[in-house]
């Protein structure tokens, strides 16, 4: 997996054929072996996909996932609202250096787990320049998400995955047990926003902390499922119409 620096963050590359979409996945960089126990999950989930895994590391979690500033919900740190800055950096450095590297006309999708899925929801109502979003366990609890998305919609025609844990409302936090309701409402958000071409909710067992890596690529699974099936669709139709059918 290749390392390098663009202005100041991390980011690891590997990629799976040539061709494909660009995912870029934010994380947090203090994980040991993370990246490769992601690398793994995909291998066994979608290794006969052709796709560019690009990982990118933020300093501040709660700063440069959190679209803007709010009450912590735990502990002590409050949310400083960085995610613009980190989109800015996402849009005008990270993407054209892969485009120019990997290919101009490569989709970007965007994933991310807890506040960098959220972050990963966000974007897409903010830019369009993702086709694809998965947020899993997305912490949609987040102070005045439910106002923010009554007021916002899809910039880009994208397939949209959200996930969440059995157990993560289960909480006696007040604040992060609105996670179920909110998921929930999200989803409904989005089957009704003409930009979505599908969207879907999965439950997965178990809390907050459990087997991250392995929902990720499960999202990634349902993304490049649907854009296959599309793409195959579109093979068809051309085809039919090149034979004067």
């Amino acid at each position: 997996m290749q390392k390098l620096q663009i202005k100041h963050k991390t980011c690891y590359i590997d990629q799976n054929g040539s061709d494909g979409p660009i995912i870029l996945w934010g994380m947090y960089p203090h994980r040991g072996n993370e990246i490769a126990h992601m690398w793994e999950c995909l291998m066994e989930t979608v290794n006969d996909q052709d796709f560019l895994l690009c990982a990118f590391q933020v300093e501040d979690w709660n700063g440069d996932f959190s679209p803007w500033k709010a009450p912590a919900a735990f502990g002590n740190e409050d949310f400083k609202g960085n995610g613009l800055k980190t989109l800015q950096w996402l849009t005008n450095d990270l993407i054209p250096e892969l485009k120019t590297a990997y290919g101009a006309d490569r989709e970007i999708y965007l994933i991310g787990y807890s506040l960098a899925g959220l972050f990963a929801l966000w974007t897409a109502y903010e830019t369009d320049i993702f086709s694809a979003i998965a947020s899993c366990s997305g912490s949609l609890w987040f102070e005045q998400w439910d106002q923010y998305v009554s007021h916002h919609r899809i910039k880009h025609e994208s397939y949209i995955y959200i996930s969440l844990g059995g157990k993560e409302e289960k909480t006696k936090n007040q604040v992060m047990a609105r996670v179920g309701d909110r998921t929930r409402k999200q989803e409904q958000i989005l089957q009704n926003d003409p930009k979505v071409k599908k969207t879907i909710l999965e439950f997965n067992s178990g809390g907050h902390f459990a087997d991250s890596e392995k929902r990720l690529s499960k999202a990634v699974k349902w993304l490049l499922k649907n854009r296959n099936s599309i793409s195959s669709n579109d093979n068809v139709i051309n085809d039919v119409y090149n034979r004067g059918l």
